[in-house]
């Protein structure tokens, strides 16, 4: 692959780089991924929760239809693909935090293109799941959760099998800039995509733009007798995985951007964990893992191209909702490498500018 000029090297094989690259290879596109070993991807470590309807009010935002159909269509063609699911639909089980956090289901429900993401609320004894649920809450459905490692493992090794991969920590400044192109890592080619996360803070380019890094750690259970029929979402979620643990999280923590585990964010989910079942006894911790999600100011991720220097792209910034909105946006920027269609407003970059 050194002695050939090709068309894109992506720098990251989270799940952005790595679903940009699925999109871009079978366009036809002549494609290099450089990755460090998933050293510096939240992705691996992500519960890949699929929630269109986020946060304490509930809020659907205007491009939800999108990303679902994106989301669904492009897990379904990867299946089809590898031969095995990645997307997991579960429904799931919102709980209502205080009695007034009622009246934003009420709002939602009586949202017309809302109403079937949603059922009515129900009442404390009348939870579906054996958890303590004091405020009440409701069922909500195109849920579930997206297996992350499975997924990523996949694509690596489909990208190896092709010789697009080169595993390789690349720093800013072995990165070249072309007349007509740039080389990195022995390679060249007409454009770089920046998809590796958090790094963005510290890129010469790119580091302009408001990134917003949220450390969050998750710890992997196992409960033995219970498995929840549904992913539970109230002060911290509970996924039931297909292999028979429980995945809780996640903290939150805006101050810290390293991946290294503490015993403040463990507890504080073991105590969210007995909130939940009172009387639980039998619970054991497997694994526990820290990430940092590269969020964005406005919550809307970074696409584009360098105003300047033409052969820099970026693809980032995808917070907490990346297993939900990558698949519509990396589409939406192979598009516009392919055929120029214009990006998406709120997810260009040149809203910064």
């Amino acid at each position: 692959m050194s002695q050939t000029q090709i068309d894109t090297i992506i720098l990251g094989q989270g799940l952005a780089g790595s679903l940009l690259a699925w999109m871009l290879i079978r366009s036809g596109q002549r494609v290099c991924v450089i990755d460090d070993g998933h050293q510096s991807s939240s992705s691996m470590v992500a519960a890949g929760l699929i929630n269109p309807l986020a946060g304490m009010r509930f809020n659907r935002r205007p491009e939800m239809d999108d990303w679902l159909r994106a989301s669904e269509r492009c897990y379904a063609a990867l299946a089809s693909e590898f031969g095995t699911p990645f997307l997991h639909p579960l429904p799931m089980l919102r709980l209502f935090r205080s009695a007034g956090q009622r009246r934003f289901h009420t709002r939602r429900l009586d949202d017309q293109a809302s109403r079937g993401l949603l059922e009515a609320s129900f009442d404390a004894t009348d939870c579906p799941e054996p958890i303590a649920a004091p405020h009440g809450g409701f069922i909500q459905h195109r849920t579930g959760y997206v297996d992350m490692p499975l997924l990523l493992r996949s694509l690596r090794t489909w990208l190896h099998e092709l010789g697009a991969l080169i595993e390789h920590k690349l720093a800013f400044d072995q990165i070249e800039l072309l007349d007509h192109g740039v080389a990195a890592a022995g390679v060249n080619a007409h454009r770089l995509v920046f998809c590796d996360g958090a790094r963005l803070r510290a890129n010469p380019w790119f580091s302009h733009l408001p990134l917003a890094p949220d450390k969050g750690e998750i710890l992997n259970l196992r409960i033995d007798g219970w498995h929840p029929r549904h992913i539970i979402n109230g002060a911290h979620w509970l996924v039931p995985m297909e292999n028979g643990e429980l995945r809780l999280g996640a903290t939150h923590d805006h101050q810290r951007n390293d991946n290294q585990l503490t015993s403040a964010a463990r507890q504080e989910l073991l105590r969210g964990l007995n909130a939940l079942l009172p009387s639980l006894s039998n619970s054991r911790v497997t694994r526990h893992q820290a990430g940092i999600r590269p969020g964005t100011s406005d919550r809307y991720p970074l696409l584009g191209r360098h105003p300047e220097h033409r052969a820099l792209w970026v693809c980032n910034g995808f917070g907490a909702r990346g297993a939900l909105t990558v698949p519509w946006y990396a589409h939406c920027l192979a598009d516009n490498i392919l055929e120029g269609v214009a990006l998406p407003a709120e997810a260009d970059i040149r809203r910064f500018q």
